[in-house]
């Protein structure tokens, strides 16, 4: 049986469609077409900000820079919506933000908005301070470009950043910032709060970087940081005068707890522990030196192997700060221009001398277990000097760490972050913790007791005064200073008066348990090492709250609207 199947003849009209259409342009190439063949051709929406963009782009010694007119921001927050949804924002994340300045008397005030985003100056404190290179000033445009692939999420361009650009996303574990929309302006279209602003109050300009001068106390918004910490290029104009004479944030005078940066509180902590260690076990050798007693070796060793653990816990601990902690291979990168790169060279240079040194002085230890062909190579090598000279050169460069470490937050500008603070700060730690922490070892390997009394009595006085700088200038609320120690007490007060007296009663129990240990030392060698412990354990814990309150308590200038 045979099934008879239709036939469709094809017209001549059908197949010529069918070639038409399989010769035509794709919807995509019809546009890269369009485009290609008429320069004339431009986005849409170009007739609306046309006149807000430059008529040429930057040339040398040009860069283009955003220019606020004060007079037409409304503060709706168009542009902060447009800059979020352009660049898929975290839900708690916001590259422009939008501040009030209240103008004239307090009775009868006016209102004035101010949009604040990236400033792209001219010496961007982010971009100095990048460990890793993240951050790049564009040549031509002189638009500063945070590199994601490259951030570690070490977040210390939040703090080189006076005007706190710079966010860290927790999803991504790395730092974003403002990029003026630099691929829309390749393209000749502006950036997108250019395009959203009702009001046309944010336009792009190009500015003569040799022309831009800043006076010392310069300042682009009433409330804001001194311009010249990294040159910003943003202009903000205005017809009124009283702006900026008479205007003030409001949010002036709000403080909030910082974040605790734990992690960095603990390694800054553990690594002056380790460096006073070394430094007090020398200071304990030369005074058994001059008062004629034989220093003990087992102590040298025993303090070595103690402020080594102690060390490489503390840098360890680091890396939870990090975001990104695989990438943080890269850190040297930044070592022309970033204390943070420096930090972590030299202190990785110390643990390795303290390494070589520890090893060197527990070799005699285990000399007879090795082959003797090994045995007699180290006899015939290495000199018995080499472990003193490698000791005192760690002590040198784990003191240059230290400062690297205190130059990272002295480079950031913040007043009460200042030197004549911070290395009071770091370097008490060193001296107070190391001397306590090497009593205990002291006191058991036998050491005499000249040199146990002269160590205690050196923990005690340097305790009792650290203790009592860090009331009178950070935590009594009496107590004297500018205008960033009083915000800084009152944030203390008022937030962290927790944290402050656990600090104080920690230095208060140290002192007490010390004065003990020396009393127990006339009864008991093992009683007196063991208060020792405990009050090495509860000096340190002190010293860690501290930190906290370094870190919890800094305040600073801000743009206004920048507070959250």
């Amino acid at each position: 049986m045979s099934i008879a199947l239709p036939i469709v003849q094809s017209s001549p009209d059908l197949v010529e469609q069918l070639l038409a259409e399989q010769q035509s342009l794709s919807a995509v190439e019809q546009f890269s077409s369009a485009h290609d063949s008429d320069a004339s051709v431009a986005p849409a929406q170009a007739r609306y900000y046309r006149s807000l963009m430059p008529a040429s782009p930057p040339g040398p010694g040009q860069q283009y820079s955003f220019d606020v007119d004060l007079d037409q921001c409304s503060g709706c927050k168009a542009c902060v919506v447009a800059c979020h949804t352009m660049n898929g924002l975290d839900e708690d994340e916001s590259w422009r933000r939008v501040g009030t300045l209240t103008i004239g008397e307090f009775e009868s005030p006016r209102i004035q908005h101010v949009t604040t985003a990236c400033h792209h100056c001219e010496d961007p404190g982010c971009l100095s301070g990048c460990p890793v290179k993240a951050y790049e000033k564009d040549s031509e445009t002189g638009i500063v470009r945070h590199l994601d692939d490259q951030c570690i999420g070490c977040k210390y361009c939040t703090m080189m950043c006076p005007y706190e650009v710079p966010q860290y996303s927790e999803r991504l574990g790395i730092v974003r910032k403002c990029d003026m929309c630099h691929q829309r302006l390749s393209a000749g279209e502006a950036p997108a709060c250019v395009q959203a602003c009702p009001n046309e109050a944010i336009s792009i300009a190009v500015v003569n970087i040799a022309e831009t001068e800043f006076a010392a106390d310069d300042r682009i918004a009433a409330g804001a940081p001194v311009s010249t910490i990294t040159k910003p290029t943003t202009n903000y104009r205005t017809e009124y005068r009283d702006i900026a004479e008479n205007a003030a944030p409001q949010d002036i005078g709000v403080d909030h707890v910082a974040e605790s940066h734990w992690p960095l509180a603990v390694m800054l902590v553990a690594t002056q522990v380790s460096v006073g260690m070394i430094f007090i076990e020398r200071f304990a050798a030369t005074l058994a030196w001059v008062s004629g007693h034989d220093h003990s070796v087992i102590a040298t060793r025993s303090i070595l192997l103690v402020a080594l653990l102690i060390g490489g816990v503390g840098l360890n601990i680091a890396s939870l700060h990090l975001g990104q902690p695989l990438r943080a291979w890269r850190v040297f990168l930044g070592l022309k221009t970033s204390w943070l790169s420096r930090e972590a060279v030299v202190l990785g240079k110390y643990m390795g001398l303290l390494s070589a040194a520890t090893a060197l002085y527990w070799m005699p230890v285990f000399r007879d277990y090795l082959p003797q062909s090994i045995s007699q190579w180290i006899s015939q090598w290495i000199p018995a000097w080499a472990a003193n000279l490698t000791l005192v050169i760690a002590i040198i460069v784990g003191a240059a760490g230290l400062f690297s470490s205190a130059m990272i937050y002295i480079a950031t500008r913040r007043q009460i972050w200042r030197s004549s603070r911070t290395l009071i700060r770091f370097m008490g730690t060193a001296v107070v913790a190391g001397a306590i922490s090497v009593l205990p070892i002291l006191i058991l390997s036998g050491e005499s007791r000249f040199v146990c009394v002269a160590i205690t009595i050196l923990g005690l006085i340097t305790l009792a005064g650290k203790a009592a700088w860090e009331w009178s200038v950070h935590l009594n609320p009496n107590g004297r200073g500018d205008v960033y120690d009083r915000r800084s007490r009152r944030l203390v007060r008022q937030s962290l008066s927790r944290l402050a007296r656990s600090r104080m009663l920690a230095a208060h129990a140290s002192l007490g348990l010390l004065c003990v240990a020396a009393a127990a030392t006339f009864v008991s060698p093992w009683t007196a090492a063991a208060i020792a412990i405990v009050a090495s354990l509860t000096v340190i814990g002190g010293e860690i709250a501290e930190r906290l309150l370094y870190f919890m308590s800094v305040v600073y200038d801000r743009m206004p609207g920048t507070f959250r």
